[in-house]
């Protein structure tokens, strides 16, 4: 369901693309770099479960404000959204520099996680009503792999120049710096009329849900094992905490091409042929790190093409979503957030107590249900959808 005419340049002109996708990326920097910002507060000496009671709470925030477009995306003007949320970030990451006590980092690093989440909704309703939302993704998702990881190496540099509260400076200059271009961002989404809105909405509403629902299981795995790759390279490949370092360093740099393909693929082949592979190749690849990783070479190659799949199937279930009700695309990163929280903490638990077995079988499980929540209501490529004509 997409109410914008393809006539229209409104939602994918170059430099606004680049501006709602700078949006989304340094309005999500705080959840991307967590364990890099957590070590600027380690000379306060608080716990790993306040330093992660801090990171839970932006996350939340993120989730929350994202949540929040479903009611406004289509009622509001989106720069009276945009502006006070990078007001408030840019205030919030400067006041960081500051505080010190527990409870005031919190209501700021909340207030931050509102205000991203703010942008990240306006980035999805951007992404909602351009012509082809699945590149688009490709290419964030690209840069989003390239930024994370020139922040995690320069870390160390950034705290040597600027102190302990070095990233939060920079975070501030990042939000300040999406200021003076606001004129990029489309006013409002775009009207259709209510004849328009009968014929294209009721049908892909219903196939919308299930399909938003599968963010769930499928961040269960992605977020399960990622946050235990080092466990699972010293169980299952009997590495050593150095060489799996490294072979998950080298996995994340092969990740990007998920996106790459993902660009390439985008409105070639639909929907479900590109969805079923990555979760065949996902499934196949957790089979082969779990039970069949003998060295580090073959643990490198299974998480290296497993990353790189659910890089890609990431990018389709946006374009799935996308397809089947454009008004969703802000829930996902709420359903997205939920999964993180079940996926770390289940696979923390199967581990404790059952072992490689129990973690492989809560995988097998939630690629099934991903599989169940998606590929069945995946629009036929036949069916052709009359698109509207968007008013302003």
């Amino acid at each position: 369901m997409n109410t914008l005419s393809p006539y229209s340049p409104r939602f994918d002109s170059l430099p606004r693309l680049a501006y709602v996708n700078a949006l989304f990326i340094i309005g999500t920097l705080g959840t991307l770099i967590t364990p890099a910002m957590l070590e600027g507060w380690t000379h306060l000496r608080w716990t790993p479960t306040q330093l992660g009671g801090v990171a839970a709470i932006e996350l939340a925030g993120l989730a929350a404000g994202s949540l929040s477009g479903l009611y406004w995306q289509t009622r509001w003007r989106w720069r009276r959204v945009a502006l006070p949320s990078l007001i408030v970030a840019i205030a919030g990451n400067a006041a960081c520099m500051v505080v010190k006590d527990y409870t005031g980092v919190c209501v700021l690093r909340a207030l931050v996680g509102v205000s991203g989440g703010l942008l990240t909704a306006l980035y999805s309703a951007v992404l909602a009503n351009s012509r082809s939302p699945g590149r688009i993704i490709a290419v964030t998702t690209f840069i989003q792999i390239g930024v994370e990881a020139a922040f995690m190496f320069s870390t160390t540099s950034v705290f040597e120049r600027l102190g302990s509260s070095g990233l939060f400076i920079l975070m501030a200059a990042l939000f300040a710096a999406l200021l003076p271009f606001l004129s990029l961002l489309p006013t409002a989404w775009p009207s259709a009329s209510a004849a328009t809105r009968e014929r294209l909405g009721k049908p892909g509403s219903r196939r919308a849900y299930p399909l938003l629902f599968s963010f769930i299981p499928f961040i269960v795995v992605q977020t399960g094992v990622y946050t235990f790759l080092g466990e699972f390279g010293r169980v299952a490949a009997n590495l050593s905490v150095e060489v799996t370092l490294r072979a998950i360093g080298i996995s994340v740099v092969f990740s990007s091409l998920g996106s790459v393909a993902a660009y390439a693929l985008n409105d070639r082949i639909g929907l479900r042929l590109p969805i079923s592979g990555a979760i065949l190749l996902m499934t196949a690849m957790l089979l082969g790190m779990i039970l069949g990783s003998r060295s580090a070479a073959l643990f490198v190659f299974y998480i290296s093409l497993l990353q790189i799949a659910w890089i890609f199937l990431n990018c389709y279930l946006y374009s799935a979503l996308i397809d089947a009700n454009n008004l969703l695309v802000p829930a996902a990163t709420p359903f997205s957030t939920v999964g993180s929280v079940i996926g770390a903490s289940a696979m923390g638990y199967v581990l404790d107590h059952g072992g490689m077995m129990s973690a492989l079988a809560l995988t097998m499980g939630s690629m099934l249900l991903t599989a169940l929540l998606t590929l069945p209501f995946l629009r036929s490529p036949a069916v052709g959808v009359p698109q509207a004509v968007a008013a302003p």
